[in-house]
């Protein structure tokens, strides 16, 4: 299948509708988070949470549980617009592009184990 220019938009318009979407979600958690910490009585410890940690904190009401939640939505959605051009490539049939996405994928999850 070759690439043509109404492929171009979709995909474009997919991306941009998950780092939006993604934008404001990682915002609207962060704002929260911040709300909470000032609202909150005697502050809450900076500490460097878990992810069950932050699970616990979030069902708590820790606010520096919250704002770590929203820094990993942020630093999430990157990572879904790759999946998310990925998905669109295999139901496109276009193993190029396939490859492509599947290599940054491989590169960030290479990132994250080896820190």
């Amino acid at each position: 299948m070759i690439y043509d220019e109404h492929d171009h938009t979709r995909t474009d318009h997919w991306v941009s509708l998950v780092l939006r979407a993604g934008m404001v979600l990682s915002m609207s958690v962060l704002l929260l988070g911040i709300v909470l910490y000032i609202l909150s009585p005697g502050g809450s410890p900076e500490v460097d949470m878990s992810p069950g940690e932050i699970v616990n904190g979030i069902m708590n009401g820790n606010p520096i549980a919250v704002i770590d939640l929203g820094i990993i939505l942020l630093i999430l959605t990157p990572l879904t617009r790759v999946l998310t051009t990925l998905a669109i490539f295999i139901v496109d049939r276009q193993p190029r592009f396939v490859l492509a996405s599947l290599l940054v994928l491989g590169i960030i999850l290479a990132a994250i184990v080896l820190g």
